[in-house]
């Protein structure tokens, strides 16, 4: 790939890291000061949300947090969980579509919402409580004003309910449904640990949900690319060869999507982040 390939300066070790190819400045998007809200999970490998953007460019992330909000993250064993927190960000961008008032990024979240904050005997998903806590406590603090919300997912919402294991496999449909009930659209991808019902199969979502791997959806006005899974053997779930995914993505980029959305990402050997070398050669 030609173009420059530019990381844009973390401010946390919780933020996942978003990376921007420079394409020509496209008509679609109105210039403009917008604002973003990033959500992300402490992980062994935070690369995890890949984004490639044309006129929409990432300014500025905010380093003071706009909350944390409390989870529990299992264990090794049973009893074993704890409670860590989710930091909320904001980010700024220069550029949203007419009639967008912000878009919300996250991946990650591996965890379970308190005992504290269960309405019933069910400890939902963090993805599944999140949503609701965005739009009800902290978006109307935040004076956005009026305007579209949009979601992207990048993948792996699934945490076993008896929370002592770690890296578990499930199903993640409600984390989905939970986004499109509380916000006006949502594109995303599948991570290697998410299951849609008992299958890591591609799900039927109807609108406003747009599911990707290996495709294209045209959402205000922006045409939004995504690959799930991971590189990996084929035979366990959401993987795929390696040169099937480095050949999936070429193939997605050379559309010219405004933005890509993958599971995995590059890797970038000076600041000690892991990921593949493979994708960002």
């Amino acid at each position: 790939m030609a173009n420059a390939i530019r990381l844009i300066k973390s401010v946390a070790a919780h933020l996942k890291k978003v990376y921007q190819w420079q394409h020509p400045a496209s008509p679609r998007t109105k210039r403009g000061r917008f604002r973003a809200i990033c959500t992300s999970y402490i992980e062994r490998e935070p690369i995890r949300l890949l984004c490639v953007l044309s006129d929409m460019r990432i300014t500025s992330i905010d380093p003071a947090l706009i909350c944390e909000i409390p989870y529990l993250n299992a264990g090794k064993r049973p009893g074993d969980f704890r409670v860590d927190s989710l930091p909320v960000h904001l980010g700024f961008v220069d550029a949203l579509p007419d009639g967008m008032s912000a878009m919300i990024a996250t991946a990650d979240l591996q965890g379970r919402e308190t005992f504290d904050s269960s309405s019933d005997r069910r400890i939902r998903l963090l993805g599944e409580a999140l949503p609701n806590l965005l739009s009800q406590e902290v978006i109307p603090g935040l004076q956005l004003g009026r305007g579209r919300i949009g979601v992207v997912l990048a993948g792996d919402f699934y945490t076993v309910p008896e929370l002592d294991k770690r890296g578990g496999s499930g199903d993640v449909n409600r984390v989905w449904y939970a986004f499109a009930n509380e916000f006006d659209w949502v594109v995303g991808v599948a991570g290697n640990h998410d299951l849609f019902g008992y299958a890591a199969k591609r799900p039927r979502f109807g609108r406003p949900i747009h599911f990707l791997d290996g495709d294209i959806v045209g959402v205000e006005g922006l045409q939004i690319a995504g690959l799930s899974g991971i590189p990996g053997n084929p035979q366990r779930p959401w993987r795929r060869t390696e040169d099937n995914y480095i050949d999936e993505v070429e193939q997605l980029l050379s559309a010219s999507p405004d933005i890509i959305v993958t599971h995995d990402g590059p890797n970038v050997p000076s600041a000690g982040h892991r990921g593949s070398s493979s994708v960002r050669n």
